[in-house]
């Protein structure tokens, strides 16, 4: 699977079916499938004062409170965690699935959504949520 930057420090690995564009300042990649996937992703910067901890308690508090399924677990190195939670959502009059997750670190996380039409997407879901790395450089 193809490595692709999202950002200077962020990347992910998606096939080459994938096409981007920013929208609202955040990054839409659309696979038009089938099936259809969407990933939509936006970079955040928080404060560094809040521990990794902090921000991974404060997603999981106030974020989807009741999905299907829930993952919380490390992220590639030791000073990223990531949490995630799948569910059905109604989207114009269909059911759509998405698996919205974050991954973060001191300083920054990423905030991402992973849809689809079909509830066995989950494994294709995981795939590239768990795929995305963060590769310090001079940030």
């Amino acid at each position: 699977m193809p490595r692709r930057a999202l950002t200077s420090e962020w990347s992910i690995d998606i096939d080459d079916s994938f096409r981007g564009r920013v929208v609202a300042e955040d990054l839409q990649l659309v696979s038009p499938g089938p099936p259809v996937r969407t990933i939509w992703v936006a970079v955040w910067r928080p404060s560094a004062e809040r521990s990794v901890a902090e921000l991974t308690e404060f997603i999981c508090q106030n974020v989807h409170p009741d999905p299907v399924r829930r993952f919380e677990e490390p992220g590639s190195d030791p000073e990223e965690r990531r949490y995630g939670s799948w569910y059905p959502e109604t989207v114009e009059e269909r059911t759509q699935w998405g698996l919205y997750g974050y991954t973060i670190r001191r300083g920054r996380y990423v905030q991402s959504a992973y849809l689809t039409d079909e509830p066995s997407d989950l494994d294709w879901a995981l795939g590239a949520w768990r795929s995305l790395r963060f590769e310090a450089g001079d940030a």
